[in-house]
């Protein structure tokens, strides 16, 4: 399993000098081999990227001696990148002729800094230190926390901040847990955030709907200045820092949500949600800030990190208008309702809360099914859709 580690790194004047060098000489080579890859394609060669990266080596001394003066990972991480992107793409249109997938383009300085790669042979970690070639020790705010294999590192540069990704291989601590495992159904939603069907909250947060006041005065005062002046470049740089807060602020919240829900069941059911069309609503601004689709990503891989599983539910099933006391299905519930009352069994029921059970009870369902749990339908139905399960030997 590889996990990256993204830390912030604390350059001096020089060393910022260094990293920006670094970055546009990565920008120029991802630019001089899309150009030559382009020239290739045009007269009908082969695209061979072993001859495109030796054309490259040997210009270097005549033609663009400002290459050697940074590490050479930056240029062979770039063209690598350059490569694999451009495979990406192709494939994509292989398997999904419609997407809207583009092919790369070239790197303009304008739009970012961007970043350079290192190999893994090439930089070292020690404590809060990290000593990159070419330049030396470089500080870094934490020590790397996972203990394996470096696979390789990227040093990045976001809202005026430099950063290093230090990708790790560690061993699989997957390990079957003596205690029962217990599922949980989870309704995601815009007015709650998520609605666990052991009657838990999570409220929605929000973060770019709060933050738009000042983000909007900061525009204002951007179309007020100059392209180009100092103080244009101060203000971009401020609207840049004010959306990356927005952006750590919605990672953390993400992060101790799945991680509270992986560590506390192994059964997580979820409802398999259209993302794509719900973003081409009027509240795709919403949605987006609601990171949805983040969150279960995220609660997938923390999950089967701890030896659990994400079972999702048809989208067409009726968790919402389906009582889960007595079974009967409410039709006339519209989208306001936010609380209704059974007409068979006369319970009230809270929509995102009744909502969950029958997400977690339809999962728990198809899971017994499909004969992943060690129990019988039989059993299940007469346990109850609520229930703790042994998965020693299903796990």
């Amino acid at each position: 399993m590889i996990k990256a580690h993204k830390i912030r790194l604390n350059p001096a004047a020089e060393q910022q000098a260094y990293f920006y060098r670094a970055a546009g000489v990565a920008r120029f080579a991802w630019n001089w081999a899309l150009n030559e890859y382009k020239r290739c394609k045009s007269a009908g060669e082969k695209v061979d990227w072993n001859r495109i990266k030796q054309r490259f080596r040997a210009g270097i001394d005549d033609e663009y001696p400002f290459v050697r003066a940074v590490t050479k990972c930056a240029a062979e991480t770039a063209i690598r990148d350059l490569r694999q992107a451009i495979n990406t793409y192709y494939k994509t249109k292989r398997t999904n002729p419609t997407s809207k997938v583009k092919l790369p383009g070239f790197r303009k300085l304008g739009k970012e800094i961007g970043g350079f790669g290192l190999n893994n042979d090439k930089f070292s970690v020690s404590g809060h230190t990290i000593r990159v070639p070419k330049l030396g020790a470089v500080n870094m705010a934490e020590v790397l926390r996972f203990d394996g294999k470096i696979m390789n590192g990227r040093i990045k540069e976001t809202a005026g901040r430099w950063y290093v990704v230090i990708a790790v291989q560690v061993e699989d601590s997957f390990s079957a847990l003596a205690r029962p495992h217990r599922s949980v159904g989870i309704d995601f939603g815009l007015s709650r955030f998520a609605t666990l069907s052991n009657g838990e909250v999570s409220e929605t947060q929000a973060h770019l709907r709060h933050a738009e006041r000042k983000l909007k005065r900061l525009q204002r005062g951007l179309a007020r200045k100059e392209k180009g002046s100092a103080n244009h470049a101060k203000l971009k740089l401020k609207i840049a820092r004010a959306h990356e807060r927005i952006a750590r602020q919605r990672k953390d919240f993400l992060h101790k949500f799945t991680t509270r829900v992986a560590r506390r069941f192994s059964i997580v059911c979820v409802e398999d949600l259209s993302l794509k069309g719900l973003v081409r609503t009027r509240l795709a601004k919403s949605f987006h800030d609601a990171s949805i689709g983040r969150a279960i990503n995220q609660i997938e891989y923390k999950a089967k990190e701890r030896g659990g599983i994400v079972q999702k539910v048809n989208r067409f099933f009726p968790s919402s208008k389906l009582c889960h006391v007595c079974g009967s299905i409410y039709r006339d519930l519209q989208l306001s309702d936010r609380v209704w009352v059974c007409r068979q069994c006369g319970i009230e029921h809270d929509r995102d809360q009744n909502g969950a059970v029958n997400i977690e009870s339809e999962g728990v369902r198809l899971l017994v099914g499909s004969g992943f749990l060690d129990v019988t339908t039989v059993e299940f139905a007469a346990s109850g859709s609520r229930f703790a399960f042994d998965l020693s030997r299903g796990l």
